[in-house]
């Protein structure tokens, strides 16, 4: 199953998703088919998309589903034979893996041999990790849910197996990554003893193309029907029909909210309702409280209807106990709606409280007071201008952060960490006849010191056309720039490594002076606080890094350059997406091959460069360019006067400064453009 690369640039990857209750092909609204149904079978399709082969392996759970079939153009399922050959809930499954375990070796010891390994829920890793260590294969993990959390809010009434959570922490340590989908799950990894340099957090998705805030013709028809008399507001809740999920709470906020009708979509079909013991027992509290008349519950929405149900809706409701994502908030704010969530879990990250709707609060038990989340709905729906701007920043953040492109793009920079990191496997590891030799080390030649120079000018003679030829952008971005700091704006910098240094050096120049006087220049460069950053670090992993900074110092106007000489660094990439659902512009420098950082980036001066050392300096003359474009559109002032002295260099200025406002409107294009052929030079240094 070979296919074209759809991006460039970048390795192609054989990827084996285990998946072990959750399969991509399941029916929806099931006890145990749900949001990990979805995000497994979208990521796969993205990923796919960007030209790489996977293969999902499920459990089989009917005796008629083929051994393999095809989900789409590049992702196959693979049912595996482990237990009866019949739907059994999950809770019942961890039996049978160790003959999951066995055949997934069996496939991948052959011509089936993946690149990375990639399991979802505790269950798919206990039959993933065996089998991938005897082959050598590394093994990504995302829990999906832990259960400390499940026993932590359901107590008694939890039904997963004892082993799950002692077989969680276990996993969590031996894994090469976890992948956590919000912040609040990183806390919870720490205590199961992951080290927090092999956990990384990549969100769930959404289908921007599909949840939309406009209808399209191929909508199919409403499946809910016409509003009951005297509900001017249509609240909608999304989800599995189980108790956790908190509709309860949602229903006995009617109460307060007259003029409303609640839609409850999910569970058995229809017809099944009358025998679902969650679906009665909410009816009977329905009636208890005197709104079963606006209760509506319509069991099962087929995914093609959901859209269109969203949209004939006026706030999303998600109000559960506990959350590890929250797949329906994102479908909820693609289609342009506010949502009204719990403060729990990642609808913590997902939703912006007051920006892209509100988040109620919630107890030691993570239950919410029916009486504060009629208030919050009041807060949207009474000003029909709050819930329209919250509904488009709601399109805005998804389609920038949770666009299944970003989330498949996040992933496989994942995939790449935990390539890179694969511990050797020698025989010592495994038994004798199982031992994978090791790869053999790569001889190099070492050149002489003046040939490598030599070789290095000629890279650099390349960098210096490249560069010449985006001055004009240079100095756009010099321009821009000013403007931004003279509306109160500032400019965030970040980067890994020497793009570190460089970030720094910026900073360091703007807010000193490069080549005359003038006022200092607001520019922080993010990883220069190491109190935070090893904060955050701890915290919320290595990839939240710079986007908690971006989101605690940018505001919607400001700038953000980061430094990248892959473009495919895990924390670079968070934080630009961070900075865009804010409203933040971002520019970026790194290396002209195409890489995600491009794709985010607003706009990009690039570098070529056959080596890293020389994309690099390219990046270092991109920032001393960019400080003279400042001060090539910013006057010289010293302590707030104009200067007419020499500048730093010893040189003089044709003409005298204006006196009063720094900018007297905007210049002209071409007016004061960057020569880059022309460029000042330090006092000492010689020309």
């Amino acid at each position: 199953m070979t296919r074209a690369t759809a991006r460039q640039g970048g390795p192609h990857r054989r990827i084996a998703m285990v998946s072990e209750h959750a399969s991509p092909l399941a029916v929806l609204g099931g006890v145990d088919a749900g949001g990990q149904n979805v995000h497994v079978a979208a990521l796969a399709g993205a990923l796919a998309d960007r030209g790489h082969e996977v293969v999902v392996y499920t459990r089989r759970d009917d005796p008629d589903l083929p051994v393999r079939t095809a989900l789409r153009p590049g992702v196959d399922v693979v049912h595996v034979d482990a237990g009866p050959a019949s739907a059994l809930p999950k809770d019942e499954l961890p039996p049978f893996m160790p003959a999951f375990a066995q055949q997934l070796r069996e496939a991948w010891a052959g011509a089936g041999r993946p690149d990375v390994v990639h399991a979802h829920f505790w269950m798919s890793g206990t039959a993933a990790v065996p089998a991938a260590r005897a082959l050598g294969l590394p093994v990504v993990l995302t829990f999906h849910a832990l259960g400390s959390v499940k026993r932590r809010y359901q107590g008694e009434a939890d039904t997963s197996p004892a082993a799950r959570v002692p077989a969680e922490r276990s996993l969590a340590r031996e894994v090469d990554l976890v992948v956590a989908t919000c912040s609040d799950e990183v806390a919870e990894l720490r205590a199961a003893g992951a080290p927090p340099r092999r956990v990384q957090v990549v969100p769930c998705g959404v289908d921007t193309a599909r949840f939309t805030a406009v209808s399209t013709a191929q909508d199919a028809p409403d499946v809910v029907g016409p509003r009951r008399p005297g509900c001017r507001t249509r609240l909608v809740t999304v989800g599995r029909l189980v108790e956790r999920k908190g509709v309860e709470q949602a229903v006995r906020a009617l109460r307060f909210l007259p003029e409303a009708e609640l839609v409850v979509a999910g569970g058995p079909d229809a017809d099944g309702l009358a025998a679902d013991a969650e679906a009665v027992r909410l009816q009977r509290l329905a009636g208890e409280l005197g709104v079963a008349d606006r209760l509506r519950m319509v069991g099962r929405v087929a995914p093609d209807d959901l859209p269109g149900v969203l949209r004939g809706s006026d706030v999303l409701l998600a109000t559960p106990w506990y959350e590890p994502f929250g797949i329906a908030v994102l479908e909820a704010m693609a289609a342009g709606l506010p949502v009204v969530a719990s403060a729990v879990g990642g609808m913590l990250d997902t939703v912006r409280d007051g920006v892209t709707g509100r988040l109620v609060p919630v107890d030691a038990t993570g239950h919410l007071d029916p009486a504060e989340l009629a208030d919050a709905v009041r807060g949207v729906v009474d000003d029909p201008a709050t819930a329209a701007r919250m509904g488009a920043a709601g399109r805005e953040v998804a389609r920038q952060r949770y666009d299944w492109t970003r989330v498949a793009a996040a992933t496989e920079s994942a995939y790449e960490l935990a390539l890179g990191g694969l511990r050797d496997v020698t025989a010592g590891d495994v038994g004798a006849d199982d031992a994978v030799p090791r790869r053999p080390a790569r001889r190099r030649t070492r050149p002489t010191t003046r040939a490598w120079l030599r070789e290095h000018v000629g890279e650099l003679e390349g960098v210096l056309t490249a560069l010449e030829a985006q001055g004009d952008r240079l100095d756009r971005w010099g321009r821009q720039l000013v403007d931004v700091v003279d509306a109160g704006g500032r400019l965030l910098v970040a980067g890994n490594g020497g793009s570190a240094a460089e970030a720094q050096h910026l900073t360091a120049e703007l807010v000193g002076r490069f080549t005359g006087e003038r006022r200092p220049l607001s520019a922080i460069a993010l990883h220069a606080d190491t109190s935070t950053l090893t904060a955050v670090l701890n915290d919320y992993g290595a990839e939240e890094v710079y986007a908690r900074q971006v989101e605690a110092h940018g505001r919607e106007g400001d700038l953000l350059l980061l430094l990248s000489t892959s473009g495919e660094s895990p924390n670079v990439l968070r934080a630009a997406e961070r900075a865009r659902s804010i409203g933040m512009r971002v520019w970026a420098l790194t290396a002209d091959a195409p890489n995600p950082l491009r794709e985010l980036a607003d706009e990009v001066v690039a570098i070529p460069g056959p080596s890293t050392s020389a994309v690099q300096e390219g990046h270092l003359m991109a920032v001393h360019a960019l400080c003279v474009a400042v001060e090539v559109h910013l006057p010289a002032t010293r302590d707030g006067q104009a200067c007419d002295g020499p500048l730093r260099d010893g040189s003089l200025r044709d003409g005298p400064l204006r006196e009063g406002p720094l900018r007297e409107g905007p210049l002209r294009e071409g007016q004061g453009a960057l020569d880059l052929t022309t460029l000042p030079r330090r006092a000492g240094v010689p020309a």
